[in-house]
């Protein structure tokens, strides 16, 4: 019979484990750059995007109304990230369009920090640094006014962040939108991948943690 408290003494490694990956969800309304001003709240980066309504829906999201504009925001790194691994990125949006002709284009930008070091700066267009493989411009999915959309995942590249970051300073870019789409954009976050190292040994697993076809789903798509 095996020594269970050896066995268990010696969990100390990833590499010996199969982690479904963990996510970190950034909702729009929750990004960084608003301020307050004689009561009101108005966006302080590109465009100046502010809160609005989902149609009557008594939630809300970001809107965006010109290509270009962008919102920004900042988060610690999680702890139990392995930045030998992809980190993946996905815009999760929607609009009043029912076209499913219509098309936009997403751009997210990061920017490592070093607590005690790196300066706080604008990223976007004007700084940071473009995901290694770019989000994919995304038609409407289906033709049902404010459907909850996401698009493709874009990532940084494993290795892509040392090992001393601490946190991110992020960026969410709309692009581009074809003519046709004249219905209100908005953002509602952003979401990241990863693979987790949960384990106290220096070494993760062998490989990246495989997404489920569906985030609470029991199976997976290759």
């Amino acid at each position: 019979m095996p020594n269970i408290v050896t066995s268990y003494n010696k969990l100390k490694h990833d590499a010996g484990v199969v982690w479904r990956p963990g996510r970190v969800w950034l909702p729009a309304t929750n990004f960084s750059n608003y301020v307050g001003a004689a009561g009101a709240t108005a966006g302080a980066h590109t465009g100046a995007p502010v809160f609005q309504e989902i149609s009557s829906f008594g939630v809300v999201g970001v809107l965006l109304d010109t290509a270009a504009d962008e919102i920004n925001t900042f988060m610690i790194l999680p702890d139990d990230i392995d930045l030998t691994k992809r980190i993946y990125a996905r815009v999760h949006w929607t609009s009043g369009s029912t076209d499913t002709a219509d098309t936009v284009t997403w751009k997210v930008w990061y920017k490592p920090l070093v607590f005690n070091t790196t300066a706080l700066l604008a990223i976007g267009d004007t700084g940071g640094t473009a995901l290694d493989l770019v989000i994919a411009a995304q038609d409407v999915p289906v033709a049902t006014a404010y459907a909850w959309c996401v698009t493709a995942e874009g990532y940084l590249d494993a290795g892509k962040l040392p090992e001393n970051t601490g946190a991110l300073l992020l960026s969410v870019e709309m692009d581009a939108f074809n003519a046709g789409l004249a219905e209100d954009k908005l953002v509602l976050g952003l979401e990241l991948r990863y693979t987790p190292r949960r384990l106290w040994g220096p070494d993760g697993m062998t490989h990246e943690a495989k997404s489920p076809t569906y985030i609470a789903g029991k199976t997976y798509s290759s």
